[in-house]
Order: C-alpha cells, then sequence, then structure tokens
C-alpha cells in the first residue's frame, strides 16, 4: 500500500542518489527487480506482505530494500544511508494518502549473487492507517 511512498521518499534524498550515481531519467531504485540495463550500484525494493496486515489500529507492511554494488564498501556505505532514511518514528515519511508513524529495521543479510556482486538485505516494518 506504501510502496509509492517509500519510492518517492528514497528518490527524493539527494545524498542516497549520489551514492546510487542516479540520473534524471533513472533514479535507480526499482519495485521488484532491477532492469536488465541497470548499472550498479541499485536498490530494489520488495513489500514481502502485500497490502500489509492489521492490529487493533494500525497497518503493517514489511519491506525488503536489497542493495547491489561491484564492492562491498559501497553496499555497506549505500546500506547506512537507506536504514537512516527509514529507521525511524512519527511521520517522516510524506504521504497524502497514509500516516506513516513508525518505520524499524528488523534484520537483513549479506551474500553474493550469481554474478559475484556484493547485495545487503535490509527489512523494515512500517506501520500506518489511511489519513
Amino acid at each position: 500500500m506504501i510502496a509509492q511512498d517509500i519510492y518517492a521518499y528514497l528518490s527524493s534524498d539527494s545524498t542516497l542518489q549520489t551514492a546510487l550515481r542516479a540520473t534524471v531519467t533513472d533514479t535507480k531504485i526499482y519495485p521488484n527487480y532491477a532492469r536488465l540495463s541497470s548499472r550498479l550500484p541499485f536498490i530494489v525494493y520488495q513489500s514481502t506482505n502485500p497490502g500489509g496486515t492489521q492490529d487493533e489500529v494500525l497497518n503493517e507492511e514489511d519491506f525488503t530494500i536489497i542493495i547491489t554494488s561491484d564492492t562491498y564498501a559501497t553496499t555497506v556505505a549505500i546500506s547506512y544511508i537507506v536504514s537512516a532514511l527509514l529507521d525511524l518514528t512519527e511521520a517522516q515519511i510524506p504521504s497524502d494518502i497514509y500516516n506513516i508513524y513508525y518505520s524499524k529495521k528488523i534484520g537483513g543479510n549479506d551474500y553474493a549473487d550469481d554474478l559475484g556482486r556484493h547485495v545487503r538485505a535490509l527489512n523494515f516494518t512500517f506501520k500506518f492507517n489511511k489519513k
């Protein structure tokens, strides 16, 4: 539900865009999978429970943010930027439709993909409700 808001928030951050070497035509932040023509580094974000779940008060949605780069140092540097942007509380992520109250990093892992690129997956939980 909040995927568009997460994308807009990440793609508007100048520090992250500089680290990704993004351009006006390619933010290097992709939903679900990267483009075949994507150049490193880039981010892929995926909702692990699309549509979220609901507790007594708030909706909850889990996202995995996957950072891929050609060097471990670059992957780690970008992961620190993403963590600083998304590990937060109290409506810091702007949205026209939702009040996003809470986002917490709940885990992650490092690995090398089939092409030998360095990958770090970060897992976040978001809590929100409709305005």
